[in-house]
């Protein structure tokens, strides 16, 4: 069960993060990373890697239950 619990804490940690990257490049005028380009893939694969963890722990508990 901490596997579980340790896999939802980083997967809203990383949800937290995308959020505050995305608000603050919302509010920015300047890209965050020198490109915009750049600065999507960034926040892409952040909610990519939040949905991985998010996925791998709703197995691990449907599989515990």
């Amino acid at each position: 069960m901490k596997k579980i619990g340790l896999l939802f804490l980083l997967a809203f940690l990383f949800f937290f993060l995308g959020q505050v990257l995305w608000s603050i490049a919302l509010i920015s005028e300047d890209p965050l990373f020198g490109s915009k380009c750049i600065e999507d893939w960034v926040i892409n694969i952040i909610f990519t890697i939040v949905s991985i963890f998010g996925l791998l722990a709703g197995i691990r508990l449907y599989r515990h239950k």
